[in-house]
């Protein structure tokens, strides 16, 4: 149950974290009867994010301190502690006259998919990441083995530089692991992704 409890807690604990909650003084009063002073009521702590920045990968991000990771110059490679999640999201030199987005997309699922799989992506659809446009597919199949589900991305926040990665849930021990979980995390961190000022 560790291994997603987290999930659970952060949409309270970041509500509860954006409410300050007032302190109660006694007003003067004419006469001597003191009123009761309310106790302040304590906040949980905001949960410890750590921002990422991959200066030759166009991009930054937070990373839950739940999440194990790894980066280089150009990428991240995330996991939950149960190794049941997979995430790994890449910014490149991109030149468009040699790809259109979707084909590029493509590309790289089916590279994926060589490393021991087969992954069936959906029709592409349109996604926005930090205000810009790009298209994204769902996958299902199999990946060493085991029965997968997830999402892969891909955007250009600049004409000649593009960001794309996925996500991938191993569906082997819990069947709905990625509707219910590893997707929330995925998003999470997407949501979290802001573009470099100098790959757009």
């Amino acid at each position: 149950m560790k291994r997603f409890g987290f999930i659970i807690v952060i949409g309270a604990i970041l509500s509860a974290a954006c409410i300050t909650q007032p302190t109660e003084t006694p007003s003067p009063s004419s006469t001597n009867t003191s009123q009761p002073t309310l106790a302040p009521i304590p906040i949980p702590p905001t949960p410890a994010f750590k921002l990422i920045d991959l200066k030759s990968g166009g991009f930054s991000l937070s990373v839950h301190s739940d999440l194990e990771f790894d980066i280089d110059d150009y990428s991240i490679n995330l996991s939950d502690q149960s190794g049941e999640l997979v995430i790994s999201l890449n910014g490149r030199p991109y030149i468009a006259s040699n790809y259109t987005l979707e084909s590029f997309l493509g590309k790289y699922v089916a590279e994926i998919a060589a490393r021991g799989g087969t992954l069936i992506p959906s029709t592409p659809y349109e996604i926005v990441i930090d205000g810009i446009n790009g298209i994204a597919v769902d996958l299902t199949g199999f990946f060493l083995d085991n029965p997968v589900a997830g999402k892969a991305i891909i955007i250009s926040p600049g004409k000649d530089f593009v960001v794309f990665g996925l996500g991938m849930s191993n569906l082997s021990a819990h069947e709905n692991s990625w509707a219910e979980k590893g997707s929330v995390i995925f998003e999470m961190l997407v949501e979290s992704v802001k573009f470099n000022e100098d790959v757009k």
